[in-house]
């Protein structure tokens, strides 16, 4: 997600410099999400204090695994969103104001504070990444390179071989499953348990010939 909203700027004493948009999660939703479960909010943006950094967000991560901790389900290694606070999760952004030496301004990093358009917390959550390694700095949020490096490099993929994916739906999976057949697979086979595949046990397959894959 491309962010691309201008904040409003005002004086303060209190050090208080200009407003941002957050993001909330403010009902836990039945089924898929609806725009009524989340909610826009705009607060004020704190200078950071010593040792903390401010970034814009230029770009926010949507995951599959987003889904799970919406809903409140458990089954993954991370806390499920709670209803009233701000939705955590990958965002690139680039420093607009430090009280640390070890990132200044327009330096662009990366980060796990999520859907807000400022961010305000200890240089030591943002990792600094090179702006240009790649075409647009939102390659950062993807999977693909996961996915690439562990079908090339671990395991050792050759044209012809046949490829099982577990988790295909997710954001590595469904990466995976789609290079291991560029790279000239034979046969790529996924596998994925969402609650309406439960006890089914269904193994599905990618990209049976002459036709998309499908799950």
């Amino acid at each position: 997600m491309d962010t691309s909203s201008k904040s409003t700027t005002f004086s303060s004493r209190s050090g208080i410099s200009r407003t941002g948009l957050e993001a909330r999660l403010v009902a836990r939703p039945k089924g898929l999400p609806a725009p009524g479960d989340f909610e826009i909010t705009e607060v004020a943006v704190p200078n950071p204090a010593s040792g903390q950094v401010l970034v814009r967000n230029l770009f926010m991560s949507l995951d599959p695994g987003m889904l799970m901790l919406i809903a409140g389900e458990s089954g993954l290694p991370m806390p499920r969103y709670e209803v009233g606070e701000v939705m955590y999760g990958d965002a690139i952004g680039e420093v607009v104001a430090s009280a640390d030496s070890s990132l200044g301004e327009g330096d662009l990093v990366m980060h796990r504070l999520g859907w807000r358009e400022y961010a305000v917390a200890q240089a030591g959550l943002f990792r600094r990444i090179d702006r240009d390694a790649y075409p647009t700095p939102s390659t950062y949020l993807g999977f693909g390179l996961v996915a690439y490096v562990g079908l090339m490099d671990a395991a050792e993929l050759r044209p012809g071989d046949s490829v099982f994916v577990s988790s295909a739906a997710g954001a590595t999976g469904s990466m995976a499953g789609q290079i291991a057949r560029l790279k000239g697979a034979a046969r790529v086979i996924g596998s994925a348990s969402p609650a309406r595949y439960a006890g089914s046990g269904t193994s599905v397959s990618f990209y049976p010939a002459g036709s998309p894959w499908r799950m």
